[in-house]
């Protein structure tokens, strides 16, 4: 089932204190087992992580609540092979709480097959028999089941069969309403209370609920009393859509269904309307229609008949490939942040450019190219999509930060500013300038760079000074260089330009130019040393020597 059924069953038994005359083989505590839906769909996104990443963190948040008495199994299916509804495995069995046990499973899981809930259900059941403690179910899907069995008949099944099964359903994101009110039947069939849960908090809220359920605790359901009214009634154009032909419907709300008349030649006539659904149904008049579905990147047109009196159905393959990326930021393996994705068609075509965390494509399949980057530091991975693949393409960014700022002398005080930072890449002769990098303004200079090596340059006013950096993957290195510099403040009423040179003079009787200004008062940073300003007063030349302190203020005065 695309709509990333989160699967998270946990079976827990509510089992009484021992009482007078009770039989000493019931212990006391619960039995669980946490079915995960490891399908296809768990690559999908909620806020900003994907949904396999979301049902980890709730199950982290579900085993530091365990109680040392309750025994805990854990259950995964579509996690080893694409379009298997027999792809379910018990991962570990129920026994004590073994933590690191389960969190390395689940971290393990790649998402990548089809939804078989109904099979899920009975294969817990089966595991759980042999205790004799009583069984309690927490399923936690996102969608709707995929394979043959109906989930809410197995359901009553196990029930009438006296298992002792009671299912407490939480609907992860569940935006579909025939799914939906599939999962609310299967908590009401087996006396179990249902739970909406919309994002990977409400997710974590509404596992602790359905835990308290379990040990007894009386809680709310959110389902009907009664069976609720088909969803789909008096809705004659109906249809869902897969990324392949066989394949889990595709269950999210990013499902775009735009529908027009039909020219007599077939093509797109008059617009009717659009539907944003993971399920379209609409009441429709009889005739000739073309119907687009649009799915990220992805699109088909159907052709479709509505006669009176019958229902059209649709079942489109889009042909189309699911695909994320959870990038890493290599040495620290954070998370990585305030990147820019790139997915590149090989075939030619618009590049899909995204600044999530986590990006998400819904491309046609093909051959792409993903690219990542973060400042000047980027790496790339070719890979192919074919028809009904959901897989995460990871990335590693091999980069890490500096932060340059600069202080005028040792003990301070700190440039402002005016401040320029330059990043260029070593020279390859000694002399030269090296390749020009990125450059930045400001008291802070934040850069993000591929590791290696460069040479980072800051400069005030005619105070430069270059140190040579080492940039590591995932370190953050803060640099304060020195500039060994001050500033000179110029005031010469009525000059026409004030030339700062050097004092000492060359082999050849000439003085090292620094800078020329032409306002008769002005300030510039100046590296420590020994100085003449040349004073213009239209064409009368005053000479003033001064000192530049490094850290210091040096003012120069002239008059006429």
């Amino acid at each position: 089932m695309l709509r990333f059924l989160q699967g998270v069953l946990v079976g827990v038994f509510a089992v009484l204190a021992f009482g007078p005359g009770a039989s000493p083989a019931k212990a006391q505590g619960t039995d669980t087992i946490l079915i995960l839906d490891a399908s296809g769909s768990m690559w999908g996104l909620v806020g900003n992580q994907t949904k396999i990443s979301a049902a980890r963190k709730a199950v982290d948040t579900i085993l530091t609540q365990w109680k040392p008495s309750d025994h805990l199994g854990l259950m995964a299916y579509g996690h080893r092979t694409k379009g298997d509804c027999k792809d379910i495995e018990l991962l570990v069995p129920v026994e004590p709480l073994d933590a690191a046990k389960i969190k390395n499973a689940v971290g393990a899981l790649n998402p990548k097959g089809k939804t078989p809930i109904a099979d899920s259900l009975r294969a817990a059941a089966k595991a759980l028999r042999s205790s004799e403690r009583k069984a309690t179910v927490i399923l936690v899907s996102d969608g709707i089941e995929t394979c043959a069995p109906d989930p809410c008949a197995v359901a009553a099944e196990l029930k009438k069969a006296g298992v002792g099964f009671a299912a407490h359903v939480i609907g992860f994101d569940v935006a579909d309403p025939v799914a939906k009110a599939q999962l609310q039947c299967i908590a009401r069939a087996t006396g179990g209370v249902y739970l909406d849960a919309r994002d990977a908090a409400g997710l974590e809220s509404a596992l602790g609920r359905a835990v308290e359920a379990t040990r007894g605790a009386k809680v709310a359901s959110e389902a009907p009393a009664k069976t609720a009214e088909d969803p789909l009634k008096d809705k004659n154009l109906r249809a869902i859509a897969r990324l392949a032909a066989g394949l889990d419907p595709i269950a999210d709300e990013g499902l775009i269904w735009t529908l027009y008349k039909a020219k007599p030649d077939g093509s797109e006539g008059e617009y009717v309307q659009t539907e944003y659904a993971p399920r379209l149904a609409i009441p429709a008049a009889p005739g000739k229609y073309l119907l687009v579905v649009a799915y990220g990147a992805t699109s088909r047109s159907v052709p479709v008949t509505v006669e009176k009196g019958k229902i059209a159905n649709l079942d489109i393959a889009l042909d189309a490939g699911f695909v994320v990326s959870e990038g890493k930021i290599g040495g620290s393996n954070a998370k990585a942040e305030n990147v820019t994705w790139e997915l590149q068609p090989a075939r030619g075509g618009d590049v899909i450019t995204v600044y999530d965390p986590v990006p998400r494509f819904i491309v046609p399949a093909g051959d792409y190219t993903l690219k990542i980057s973060k400042g000047s530091a980027s790496a790339t991975k070719s890979f192919t999509v074919t028809a009904g693949d959901t897989m995460n393409v990871a990335l590693t960014l091999d980069a890490g930060r500096i932060i340059v700022t600069a202080l005028y002398a040792g003990g301070g005080p700190a440039v402002k500013d005016e401040l320029a930072a330059e990043i260029r890449h070593p020279a390859a002769i000694d002399g030269e300038r090296g390749e020009w990098v990125t450059t930045s303004y400001g008291p802070e200079n934040v850069f993000d760079l591929a590791v290696g090596s460069y040479d980072v340059i800051a400069s005030v006013g005619k105070a430069m000074v270059a140190q040579r950096v080492e940039v590591e993957s995932g370190e953050t290195k803060r640099i304060a260089i020195v500039l060994n510099a001050g500033v000179a403040g110029f005031k010469a009423p009525g000059s026409s330009a004030i030339e700062i040179v050097g004092e000492e003079r060359d082999i050849n009787d000439q003085r090292t130019s620094f800078a020329t200004g032409f306002d008769p008062g002005f300030n510039i940073a100046l590296p420590a040393g020994r100085y003449v300003a040349v004073v213009d007063f239209d064409g009368t030349k005053i000479e003033k020597p001064f000192v530049v302190t490094a850290g210091k203020r040096t003012n120069v005065e002239a008059a006429k």
